[in-house]
């Protein structure tokens, strides 16, 4: 077991990921009731990586670990070290809401077809949405580490610093040994997993 010098690490990542599944069934529920529109998935489609959706086999699973498992995660951790709280987590609000739309507007399309699209697609975004908040939630110390140590310039009674040195580390194990092996299992689960599942329905 990674020994992390947090307690509540895992406890804060189940939370986080409660969090997702509510913003995502909300995008999705309220994209049922309001029938989105061609335009609507277009533009919300247009957030998808060409380079992705056009590769295939191995170098589709290389393109997915490069943008998510990487490009992603830097971009979190830079949004973390700005002294503003929960900037990091617009990227897992944004990549829920667009997968509630799309798997919307699917079912909208073509309610079987549509349907069975979000079953195939949901064991990859699960475990993709799971290793995302295992990454917010040592962020989320990380970006704490930051917010007491800048108000803390400014406070008289100083409050208790937490260690950014401790934070970074947790962050590194954790994304190490946790969340880049999920990240790699969601790309082979979405480049031969999906369709596979999606194949054997139709």
């Amino acid at each position: 077991m990674i020994n992390l010098k947090d307690p509540n690490y895992f406890k804060r990542t189940i939370k986080i990921f409660i969090i997702a599944i509510i913003i995502f069934l909300i995008a999705f529920i309220l994209s049922i009731i309001f029938s989105p529109s061609l335009e609507t998935f277009k533009n919300t489609s247009n957030g998808i990586s060409s380079k992705l959706s056009e590769a295939q086999g191995l170098n589709k699973v290389w393109q997915y670990i490069l943008n998510n498992a990487i490009k992603v995660p830097f971009q979190m951790l830079v949004f973390s070290l700005i002294p503003i709280p929960f900037l990091y987590f617009l990227n897992l609000i944004s990549t829920n809401i667009i997968t509630g739309i799309v798997f919307a507007f699917a079912v909208h399309l073509n309610f079987n077809k549509g349907s069975l699209m979000v079953i195939s697609s949901l064991p990859h975004s699960i475990i993709e949405t799971i290793a995302m908040c295992f990454i917010i939630s040592g962020l989320y110390k990380l970006n704490q580490s930051i917010l007491r140590k800048v108000g803390n310039l400014f406070r008289k009674n100083k409050k208790k610093e937490i260690s950014f040195k401790v934070a970074i580390s947790n962050l590194f194990k954790v994304y190490l040994f946790i969340a880049l092996p999920l990240y790699i299992l969601a790309a082979f689960l979405e480049t031969y997993i999906t369709s596979f599942i999606y194949d054997i329905f139709t």
